[in-house]
């Protein structure tokens, strides 16, 4: 009886798949961590425009409202920014051998490399 050779590249196939996820994944958060932290500057920004120009003060609370949610999601981010980071990292050493060269992991490299120093502990 022969054994099927297409078992090796399934498994490589699955290897590519899970790091082109978790680099998507990674690169999602890195991306809305950045937007938020935008967004927060320019919500900054128009609260203290709307100050200064003696605006409704219910339209300055609902501005301030704005602010405070995009700052909350800051945290939210950097832990799944975090966490995708770590799930990459350890995806890339379980299946690092086996996608060797490949794109996948040649983009998953560079964005663990962008992110490493991001990265708390």
């Amino acid at each position: 009886r022969r054994v099927p050779t297409f078992l090796p590249m399934a498994d490589n196939k699955d290897a590519l798949r899970a790091l082109k996820i978790k680099t998507g994944v990674l690169r999602r958060a890195q991306r809305e961590l950045a937007m938020y932290r935008a967004e927060i500057v320019s919500e900054g920004a128009k609260l203290d425009t709307m100050k200064a120009n003696g605006r409704d003060p219910h339209d300055i609370k609902q501005q301030d409202q704005v602010l405070g949610e995009s700052s909350m999601m800051i945290g939210d981010c950097t832990t799944r920014r975090e966490n995708a980071y770590n799930d990459l990292l350890a995806a890339m050493d379980e299946h690092g051998k086996d996608c060797d060269g490949s794109e996948e992991s040649a983009a998953a490299q560079a964005i663990l490399d962008e992110v490493e120093p991001l990265v708390e502990g």
